[in-house]
């Protein structure tokens, strides 16, 4: 059997090269790119676009671009490529060496892969010359290479009928440039103090694209993204000039932020999958914090401290584990090492002065930052020191931040942890490479990285690493939201004492102008106790008016409430019912059976058929609807009464009828999977006096028992499944503590137990990391306990899980 050859068009080649560069700007960076893998520190951009006037149908004149007349020069100052080089790699389509040599003579990684570069200049330009010389070069022997991109349109020859011409010549590439650009003086400005011993120059002829200021621009702008940044601190300038507008361009200048309010460095270790860490805060102005706030950090350790603010620097060390909140195991440690260690830097720039909290922020200069930030924000990637489009472009929001604010929209101050950096107000660097992160690889067209589970976890390693410095900067401001709050407060008591004496001081006028009007300023006989009297009659005036005052602002502040409470409740009505998917799947299958129920039932209802299998079917089915109609009857209980009108009424609460209904409500649940409650009530004779929300109060203990019963899911061997609530009074103080007997609080929280308050933070996730759980049940029940003054805290039982719940009663 004859063996036969594929035979490639030269159109398929040429539509191969299309594919890849859809736009001439990624041409042009591509381009750019092979100067750095070729170790040039220079690389200059030169655009020659001559134009004509011409008047559109409106009688309106334009400079048009002369495509036919235009010119693009890329030139660089790398190794140059000799004769051989340019005949077994430049001109083979598809070729390996960068995949195979992906480090240069000057340690750099090569950023091309692919081996169809050259078909950049193809998208550029119809006509293209090159002169290059070789870094071994002797006498100054170079190349000069020629191709005429039309021969791939002919339809009727294969790919390797095209050719180009090469000839062999001497050159000074510096006098060339000189020749080609007409001795241009900016031209001349720029090369003249560098060395130009090897090289290349490619000139692209008769360009395909209408090269208005507009596109040059954008060009110039996607380079400012694309070249090494400055932190990086690798030799490599780009320069770029039109001839036509000498003054619009210059030197590629790249971001470099010594402006900032935050500064996050992060080292990815993949192989120990630890996290280093810098932080530099910035964002506090020290004198005014000391002059305003001069005891507010006193008592915070490290790093919360007034020393370490002062010094602004400090780092730390953590495990990865400890930050995604995922347990390590080996399918985990695989996918975490698979990512490959990298490097994050990340700033935090504030758009305007935050003057309505009254924190002692610096001032920031706005305008400047919003130019900045309009130009180099965004977190951008950079593999081997090249940019990864489009993560960072603008309107990109590749880490989905956005959205992350909207899922938790509040403010820095009020609560550690809770809140979100804005998409817009971030900066940062992700450096990547070939060799540490192979996984990470771009997709065919050069648009992005390849979303697989390796990209996925990258991307929530990142994140993780972000929220360490949105928890940093909360617990730097809470504390100054909690003076500010505690000042107003107080600022609003003494308001309210203000009034109270003003009104108390004209009542008392009025009555003693009364009284002089009836008797007479002389006709009432003296009191040798009418001074204190009258004092204690203002003091019981004021009582009462301040009494007043603060009934009509908590009526107030219970109105803002009442639709607070009412989300919570449905949230953690919708917490619940996620956890019962299975139950109400088993009631969809098994409905199917319990529409035959009257039929079997009528057909086999007879005396003689009663010892029948069929009869003992329908006896079944009988059981199934009675024991689904129970978990029916629970749901339908327990939504209606979650979200019944007086639930929503604060009012004088008690505990004991409360854990009485809660009990009940729970009591077929509780028997199907085997779980014991046991309530030890000391309140039942005990006088208080306590005002709640009985919608919040079911938020709390749903909650908790909601996660009582997901651990229980997670035992591994059989036990005994117990919940106890204990309540008592003690002095002032409501006091309940809840425990369970299950796998207790996830390990990866030890260091922090409290972090299991923070919305969003939870340990449920699928083998490949991803969260399943809301991470809200907690959150939700803090939020509570704090609205109603009350405090929680994690005991450390011997097994399970256990918090005590404390709520102040009022006098």
């Amino acid at each position: 059997m004859a063996k036969i050859p594929f035979k490639v068009s030269a159109r398929a080649g040429k539509l191969l090269g299309r594919e890849n560069f859809s736009n001439p700007e990624g041409a042009i960076i591509e381009l750019v790119k092979n100067s750095y893998d070729a170790d040039a520190n220079n690389c200059f951009v030169f655009f020659d676009v001559p134009t004509e006037i011409k008047k559109d149908k409106e009688g309106k004149t334009h400079q048009i671009p002369i495509k036919e007349k235009s010119i693009l020069y890329i030139i660089d100052n790398g190794e140059g490529m000799t004769e051989e080089v340019i005949k077994n790699h430049w001109m083979q389509i598809g070729t390996g060496n960068k995949e195979k040599d992906f480090v240069s003579d000057d340690d750099r990684i090569k950023t091309g892969a692919k081996g169809i570069g050259r078909f950049a200049l193809d998208r550029l330009g119809f006509e293209t010359e090159m002169w290059t010389l070789s870094k071994n070069a002797k006498n100054k022997n170079g190349s000069f290479w020629k191709m005429d991109w039309n021969q791939f349109d002919n339809s009727e020859k294969i790919i390797s009928q095209i050719e180009a011409e090469l000839e062999p010549i001497k050159i000074e590439l510096k006098e060339k440039i000189r020749s080609l650009t007409n001795n241009n003086e900016q031209v001349e400005n720029l090369i003249d103090k560098i060395d130009f011993h090897r090289g290349t120059i490619i000139k692209i002829s008769n360009l395909k694209d209408d090269w208005f200021n507009e596109e040059t621009s954008s060009v110039f702008k996607s380079l400012e993204a694309l070249i090494p940044p400055k932190e990086l601190n690798i030799p490599f300038e780009v320069y770029f000039n039109h001839f036509q507008q000498p003054k619009e361009f210059g030197k590629v200048e790249t971001a470099f932020f010594n402006d900032f309010d935050y500064k996050l460095k992060a080292s990815y270790n993949a192989e120990t999958l630890n996290v280093d860490f810098e932080i530099t805060r910035n964002e506090i102005d020290i004198k005014a914090l000391k002059k305003n706030y001069p005891d507010v950090y006193k008592s915070k350790s490290s790093p919360y401290d007034l020393k370490t603010l002062e010094n602004k620097v400090f780092s730390y060390s953590k495990p990865i584990d400890k930050i995604l909140k995922w347990k390590t195991t080996d399918s985990s440690e695989k996918l975490l090492k698979a990512v490959g260690s990298f490097n994050l830097t990340f700033y935090y720039l504030k758009y305007s002065n935050s003057v309505k909290e009254g924190y002692p922020f610096k001032s920031v200069v706005a305008s400047e930052r919003k130019s900045t930030l309009d130009r180099f924000g965004g977190v951008k990637i950079y593999r081997d020191s090249f940019r990864v489009r489009p993560y960072g472009d603008p309107n990109n929001d590749w880490m989905k931040l956005g959205a992350r604010v909207a899922q938790s929209p509040a403010g820095a101050g009020q609560r550690i942890g809770d809140w979100r950096v804005r998409p817009e107000q971030t900066a940062g660097i992700i450096t990547i490479s070939r060799k540490n992160n192979p996984l990470l690889i771009d997709k065919s067209d050069r648009g992005s990285l390849q979303e697989n589970d390796a990209f996925d976890k990258f991307k929530d390693i990142i994140i993780g690493c972000i929220h360490e410095f949105e928890f940093d900067r909360t617990k730097i401001i809470n504390p100054l939201y909690l003076k500010n709050k505690k000042d107003a407060e107080a600022k609003k008591e003494r308001e309210i004492q203000k009034r109270a004496e003003k009104l108390a001081d004209k009542i008392v006028a009025d009555r003693k102008k009364a009284e002089e009007a009836i008797y007479g300023k002389k006709g009432k006989p003296k009191d040798l106790f009418e001074e204190k009297k009258e004092e204690e009659e203002k003091k019981s005036y004021q009582d009462t008016f301040k009494d007043t005052f603060k009934a009509i602002e908590d009526e107030r502040n219970e109105e803002d409430n009442k639709e607070l409470v009412q989300v919570r409740s449905l949230a953690s009505l919708g917490l619940v019912v996620s956890s019962f998917a299975h139950e109400l799947k088993e009631i969809k299958d098994n409905a199917y059976e319990i529409k035959e129920l009257e039929e079997i039932f009528n057909a086999i209802a007879t005396k003689e058929k009663k010892d029948t299998v069929e009869f003992k079917d329908g006896i079944e089915i009988i059981e199934l609807l009675d024991e689904n109609s129970d978990k029916i009857i629970h749901w339908v209980d327990y939504a209606l009464t979650a979200i019944r009108k007086d639930k929503r009424t604060r009012g004088k609460f008690e505990f004991s009828p409360f854990f009485k209904s809660l009990n009940e409500s729970w009591i077929r649940i509780f028997k199907k999977r085997d779980i014991h409650l046991n309530i030890d009530d000391n309140l039942e004779k005990n006088s208080y006096n306590f005002r709640a929300f009985e919608m919040d109060i079911s938020t709390i203990f749903t909650n908790l028992i909601n996660n009582s019963i997901d651990s229980f899911n997670n035992l591994t061997e059989p036990q005994e499944r117990l919940i106890d609530i204990n309540i008592c009074l003690k002095k002032e103080s409501i006091e309940i503590v809840y425990s369970d007997n299950g796998i207790g609080l996830d390990k990866v929280f030890e260091d922090d137990k409290d972090e299991i308050f923070l919305p969003f933070k939870t340990a449920k996730r699928d083998r490949k990391g991803k969260e399943i759980g809301t991470g809200l049940g907690m959150y939700l029940v803090k939020s509570v306990i704090d609205d109603n003054n009350g405090t929680i805290d994690i005991l450390e039982p011997e097994k399970g899980f256990s918090v005590l719940i404390s709520f102040p009663t009022r006098k």
